[in-house]
């Protein structure tokens, strides 16, 4: 059975041979030629970390996987979750030294995957009531809701403007750098509120 290394550097030279000493430390017989390294930040998500992916295809059943951190799995508990759950269906075994000397793939009570299964759920539970939260004290407050524009009042005005000129919504959008929706959005609610102008009241 094979032992493969992985660590995440993101950017700090001496990460790996940080993360090495610690697992030779630990008692793992270490094989440099089955150690997998990469250096992005440790917020990009697990399926763009090229040398974490390698070292799941090269995962056998059988196979042990040994980090220092969690985070070397994923950029958050749900996506690290991720990546242990894969792992487990290969069959795979992973040890993370900040967690002690468990496997996380173990399966039965108390199983470590399901744990952090729960941490995923309270996580995201607690991030969807942080924006309730903030959602109804911005309206309370007034404030407008949901994304912010992506024009400015003068790029919207250049906009219209040059759409009564005769302009393509294609040709706008390209000197304003933004999308065709963009535009087309902007164009119908200025024709929206040209006609509630126009509309006369009605007469009761």
């Amino acid at each position: 059975m094979t032992l493969i290394v992985y660590t995440n550097t993101a950017g700090n030279q001496a990460g790996r041979d940080n993360d090495l000493f610690q697992i030779d430390a630990a008692g793992f017989l270490v094989d440099m030629g089955c150690v997998l390294v990469d250096h992005c930040s440790h917020a990009v998500n697990a399926a763009s970390r090229v040398a974490l992916q390698r070292a799941i295809r090269r995962i056998k059943p059988g196979d042990t996987l040994v980090v220092t951190r969690l985070g070397y799995l994923g950029s958050s508990i749900s996506d690290a979750v991720s990546t242990l759950a894969t792992l487990a269906a290969k069959g795979a075994h992973v040890f993370c030294l900040d967690a002690g000397k468990t496997d996380l793939c173990a399966n039965g009570e108390g199983s470590p995957i399901r744990i952090l299964q729960l941490a995923a759920e309270l996580e995201r539970d607690a991030k969807r009531a942080r924006a309730l939260d903030a959602a109804a004290i911005a309206k309370k407050d007034g404030m407008h809701q949901g994304r912010p524009a992506s024009l400015s009042d003068s790029q919207q005005q250049q906009a219209l403007k040059a759409l009564a000129a005769g302009s393509t919504v294609t040709a706008i959008a390209r000197v304003l750098s933004t999308s065709r929706q963009t535009i087309i959005r902007l164009r119908d609610a200025a024709s929206r509120d040209s006609v509630a102008v126009r509309s006369p009241p009605v007469e009761h």
